[in-house]
């Protein structure tokens, strides 16, 4: 299965590797982030090829490609919640994510993680609301 990775979606200092070598090289995302590098930046972050062990099955850089599914947009979350629910719910998920998180996920700027998506579900639960958050939109990322 060959990993396709937008290179945008990578945090800016997240450590590179560029050691062809490793035996778990094909299951790494930081050899996976390298592979797919630009030349949008001059300078990035690489593991130093000095510190990998000579055994590269027990290097502690390793980072297993895994993918999870992010929740986009609670523009339309509390629409169908009773009134008096949803602006304690709002003022609870302020209170939970802060004020520039809370916006910046309202304005599709970043994703819910499933255990923020899943807060939201208990949320739901704890004001009696059994029907599942109806987020705008999903996509499957790799966790960096």
């Amino acid at each position: 299965m060959k990993n396709s990775l937008n290179y945008e979606s990578v945090p800016r200092n997240y450590a590179h590797c560029f050691n062809e070598q490793c035996v778990r090289s094909s299951q790494c995302l930081r050899h996976l982030v390298a592979q797919n590098s630009t030349s949008q930046y001059d300078i990035v972050s690489i593991i130093n090829p000095k510190c990998i062990p000579d055994k590269t099955d027990q290097c502690p850089f390793f980072k297993n490609i895994r993918k999870v599914r992010l929740a986009w947009g609670i523009k339309h979350l509390l629409d169908d919640v009773p009134f008096k629910d949803g602006n304690s719910m709002r003022r609870q998920l302020l209170s939970h994510f802060g004020k520039t998180a809370y916006y910046r996920i309202y304005r599709l700027e970043h994703g819910l993680l499933p255990k923020e998506q899943e807060y939201i579900r208990q949320l739901f639960r704890n004001h009696g609301i059994n029907k599942e958050p109806q987020f705008e939109k999903y996509t499957e990322e790799y966790e960096f």
